[in-house]
């Protein structure tokens, strides 16, 4: 197992690297690939900006022949010596002839334009002056020689970018088909997936310009490519029998204008020595590619031909050598390749700008503790400093402490805020004033991490706390009525039992409920004398912007895969784990008969915050009760003390990638219709429809930094699949592939809820281990409990291995079935030592 885990982690460093090369050279790169599409077309930029001269060009007038161009410029510069000519004939081109002069230095020498039909010189066209900028800033920088290094430098990183960006695509999305060509949502932001695609359909691109970019870059990678694939197999340029001290142009052209008629190109070098030969270099009509040449020697006093190097008799390594620039440029494959390299290198912005931002979004969510992080100046232990403990399974009871504690901070009260379960025993001696925010998880359990301190504190009568005066605000919900605020009650009886003084009555909310929670807050504000207590942070505005029914005629009934987008002016951030708050409404339809029933006019126009709204819209979020008001009652009075509907709690089922939030959600049925929260979501509310929602962080639930690099066991029925794939998505991101699932429902073939992405993951090794329950099967029949307790020596192994074992989904049998396995397996004791250190974590439901 630990050896299959460290290859595994093997891939984190490529991710790291990855980033890294991309933020330190990502400038240089959009520099080097903005210059470079910019030089894609630039023949036809130059004609298009010099359109009078491409129209004097394409006169109908006789041009001048090759000796003619080159016999009237010696006569009018009889200082200069002529080396070369070259011109197109497949495009409007004048005459490029190549001289020296007495005072010439360097290899190249001087050129000059002249006029096809009259040999006078040409003024340069109009951006060329510019394109030679460019061009010396994408070779170089436009800084000599540093800057030609570091150019190559940065080709050498574009490489790795495509290796390794091609290598975490393929970790994370292994053997998807179009998933890999296509972005996940269009309506996702300029990052991940969108930077993920569009990086794979330029990788060919940038690979070949980069691995063809190097050979003007360094000395050494040209030398190899020459030794790696030159064939040595040229024939040695022909020499003159007897010396020829100036080529006769007149002689030497017509005996090769024959061959050049449908040349695209002709390119003339007159030798530098006597008993060199004329080279002839012209691509055909036929070529490969506009600088696929063939070569031709003559004799530079008779004409004759000595020689000729046809393109096509090279061997396929000298074809590749004579072929970089072509390729380099997209040439390789005619107009389309030139475009398709044209938009790859104005792209480099999109990667460096998309890659830039998924950095920045990496960055803020580690630095991203809950919506209600922990105070910063915690007061020291002491009579003076008022304790604010919490007990929070789903990350609720921590995130209205912590509020409630800034706000009495803010308020001028020294605040003291710690877990529950960290809580001793003389900590809780030394305060004279106390807060506790409590939740109960499960059968009228404590939450995990505070079940050492509910068995010792509750179980015993010691300390005594007759100087404490202490509130309580216990957390629970009525769906469970045995157990209903059950850890929060047994709290209350145990601090009233070792002498502690209640402030107030103890407050009891049931899902969250605004009205309890006000109570809460006034009491407080009250209380201790401060202006206001409230510090909850509002909902937000998101929209429903994708769904789908997920297991279409299920026995169970429709289970639905929701995504909702936030408005851009509220951004939003998670983790794995995490939970959305969602608060619902009711049906149109509802309303309607409600009203309807009571005789009451949904028109009515009634004041909601500080706008007129009819009484049906204004009732769309608030309880309604089973009584209308009075005959004597204010209506607007009346709406106003109607509660709002409480928050749905959901699981996060994806990472935060800036596609949205996406949830899993069963339409809930009941003897009176469909659930409200559920039925608005699946049947009620319309795509596009404007919904309330605010992320809680759920601590109890998350993975932390130890996590993230340990083996881990995924648990879950049914919706709970949401959390547990959050948490797979997040550890597959990373390279982490330890991962054992275990997952059940009724029917495989309807309700194995994203089947494709979880076979391509066991496929690809993301997946190390998985086993499958379907209760309704008839060749299975099992339950998750089931599954596991039939793994039992792999659960050991993977525990004993540092596992944290993560369960999600029914707090009613899945749960309880799972718990009772792991003490069945492992032993109770284990079974404690891991909840304690927080290595069994559950979001249950």
């Amino acid at each position: 197992m630990n050896s299959f885990v460290q290859r595994l982690r093997a891939f984190s460093p490529i991710f790291q690297l990855h980033w890294l090369l991309g933020i330190t050279a990502g400038t240089v790169l959009v520099v080097i690939g903005i210059t470079g599409g910019l030089m894609s077309f630039q023949q036809d930029i130059l004609e298009w900006l010099n359109a009078e001269t491409v129209q004097h060009l394409e006169s109908d007038r006789t041009r001048l022949l090759p000796q003619d161009i080159i016999t009237r410029y010696r006569s009018a510069h009889p200082d200069h010596s002529v080396s070369s000519l070259y011109w197109r004939q497949d495009r409007p081109y004048p005459f490029l002839l190549g001289y020296r002069t007495p005072e010439t230095t360097g290899r190249r020498g001087e050129r000059a334009l002249l006029d096809p039909f009259t040999a006078e010189p040409m003024a340069m066209p109009r951006g060329q002056w510019t394109f030679g900028l460019i061009r010396q800033i994408h070779q170089r920088l436009a800084a000599g020689e540093t800057g030609k290094f570091i150019v190559g430098v940065s080709t050498i990183t574009l490489i790795l970018l495509s290796v390794t960006g091609l290598y975490i695509r393929w970790q994370r999305r292994p053997r998807q088909g179009w998933r890999w060509l296509w972005p996940r949502a269009l309506g996702g932001k300029l990052a991940g997936e969108w930077h993920a695609v569009l990086g794979l359909w330029a990788l060919v691109a940038y690979l070949l310009a980069s691995l063809t970019g190097l050979w003007w870059s360094f000395d050494w990678y040209r030398d190899g490519a020459k030794a790696l694939f030159a064939s040595g197999a040229h024939a040695p340029h022909p020499t003159l029998s007897s010396p020829v001290d100036t080529p006769d142009m007149a002689r030497v052209w017509p005996s090769i204008a024959p061959q050049m008629a449908d040349a695209r190109s002709v390119f003339i070098r007159l030798p530098d020595e006597p008993t060199s030969p004329v080279e002839i270099h012209y691509v055909p009509a036929d070529a490969m590619h506009e600088y696929a040449d063939d070569e031709l020697f003559v004799h530079p006093g008779s004409g004759a031909i000595l020689g000729a190097e046809r393109f096509d008799d090279h061997s396929a390594g000298d074809k590749l050598l004579a072929s970089v620039y072509a390729l380099h440029m997209g040439a390789f494959f005619g107009t389309p390749g030139i475009a398709l390299m044209m938009v790859a290198s104005f792209a480099m912005p999109v990667f460096f700008v998309t890659g830039w931002l998924l950095y920045l979004r990496r960055r803020r969510m580690k630095r991203q503790i809950a919506p209600a992080p922990r105070l910063p100046d915690s007061a020291p232990a002491g009579d003076d400093a008022l304790l604010v403990a919490y007990a929070s399974q789903s990350g609720l009871a921590q995130r209205i402490a912590s509020h409630t504690a800034l706000a009495l901070q803010q308020g001028g009260v020294a605040v003291r805020m710690t877990p529950l379960g960290e809580l001793t025993p003389a900590c809780l001696g030394a305060h004279r004033q106390a807060l506790f925010v409590v939740s109960t998880h499960g059968e009228g359990d404590a939450p995990v991490a505070a079940r050492r301190f509910d068995r010792h504190f509750c179980g015993t009568g010691e300390p005594r706390l007759e100087q404490l005066d202490y509130a309580l605000l216990a957390l629970g919900d009525t769906d469970y009525a045995d157990s209903y605020c059950a850890f929060g009650r047994r709290l209350d009886r145990a601090l009233r039992e070792r002498g502690a003084r209640a402030l107030l009555t103890p407050i009891e909310v049931d899902k969250a409920d605004a009205a309890a929670l006000d109570h809460w807050h006034a009491a407080l504000a009250h209380q201790f004398g401060v202006a206001s207590v409230k510090a909850e942070p509002a909902f937000a505005r998101w929209r429903l912007a994708e769904r789908r029914i997920l297991n279409p005629e299920s026995l169970g009934g429709p289970t639905a895969w929701l995504r909702l987008h936030p408005d851009d002016s509220s951004p939003a951030a998670w983790q794995a784990g995490d939970i959305v708050e969602i608060r619902p409404r009711h049906a149109a339809t509802q309303i309607e008969a409600w009203l309807a029933a009571h005789e009451l006019d949904p028109t009515t126009p009634v004041v909601v915050g500080e706008a007129v709204t009819p009484l049906a819209a204004a009732l769309a979020d608030r309880q309604l009760p089973a009584q209308p008001p009075a005959d004597h009652d204010d209506l607007q009075t009346w709406l106003d003390a109607r509660p709002t509907i409480a928050a749905r709690d959901y699981s996060i089922a994806n990472i935060d990638t800036g596609d949205g939030v996406e949830l899993v959600v069963r339409l809930a049925r009941h003897a009176h219709g469909t659930g409200l929260a559920s039925g608005w979501l699946i049947e009620h509310a319309a795509l596009e429809t404007s919904i309330d929602v605010r992320l809680r962080a759920n601590p109890g639930f998350r993975a932390d930094d130890t996590i993230d690099t340990a083996p881990a066991i995924f648990i879950g029925n049914g919706t709970g699949i949401a959390g547990l794939r959050s948490h797979l998505q997040a550890r597959i991101d990373n390279g982490q592939h330890a991962n054992w699932l275990i997952f059940g429902e009724r029917e495989r073939a309807r309700d194995f809820y994203f089947d494709d992405e979880i076979g391509a993951w066991q496929a690809s090794g993301a997946l190390a281990h998985i086993d499958l329950a379907f209760s309704r099967d008839a060749d299975d029949g099992r339950y998750v409990q089931t599954a596991l307790a039939a793994q039992a020596e792999r659960l050991r192994e993977w525990v004993a291995a540092g596992a944290t074992i993560f369960v999600c989904g029914s707090h009613d049998g899945m749960a309880p079935g799972v718990t009772a396995v792991l003490v069945d397996v492992l032993g109770a004791k284990t079974v404690e030592t891991l909840n304690e250190a927080q290595r069994i974590r559950m979001d249950v439901y």
